[in-house]
């Protein structure tokens, strides 16, 4: 199973909604070379769900199962991912019998983990990351004038990337 780094950031962390700047860095090594996917967008909405945006946009580059670490300055977002399961097999219901704040983009991010036939293995680390700083830096030059989420390739799983070179696989598709 290929080995994954999804790096996140934002250009606020003010728990209100916003139009704020996201990002982030698909990371995997290929041989001896790391290979990167990186791309920017304004996503409108709080904190957790602009950091659930780009985290959605990331997963639906993959195109094989993976162990994938999610690495964020969001704990909320980390140490929710670790209960995805949980969350899932409760409706995306708290204690109370109502939906849980976030809950269609957590549900997008369960269907890209089980996208599929062995699901993605998820571990998060809550942290200022490897990216941070140069993400900060490429948000700040980058106009970032897409929606987070749109204008994509096409959904994980509809397209083939077997080149048919045995040994020629990545699997964020580069």
């Amino acid at each position: 199973m290929w080995k994954v780094d999804i790096y996140l950031e934002t250009d606020s962390t003010f728990q209100g909604k916003r139009e704020r700047k996201c990002g982030y860095v698909l990371s995997a090594m290929v041989g001896n070379e790391e290979k990167t996917k990186e791309n920017f967008g304004i996503s409108k909405g709080t904190y957790h769900q602009s950091v659930l945006m780009a985290l959605i946009e990331a997963l639906s580059r993959m195109n094989v199962s993976s162990e994938i670490c999610v690495h964020t300055q969001d704990s909320y977002v980390a140490s929710r991912l670790l209960k995805l399961e949980e969350m899932a097999g409760e409706g995306w219901r708290d204690s109370k019998g109502e939906l849980i704040k976030n809950a269609a983009e957590w549900e997008q991010v369960y269907r890209l983990i089980h996208a599929f036939p062995e699901a993605h293995k998820m571990t998060a680390r809550s942290e200022k990351h490897s990216y941070s700083t140069w993400l900060q830096e490429m948000m700040k030059k980058n106009e970032c004038g897409r929606i987070m989420g749109q204008g994509l390739e096409p959904e994980t799983g509809s397209e083939s990337n077997d080149d048919g070179i045995p040994g020629n696989d990545n699997p964020t598709g580069s």
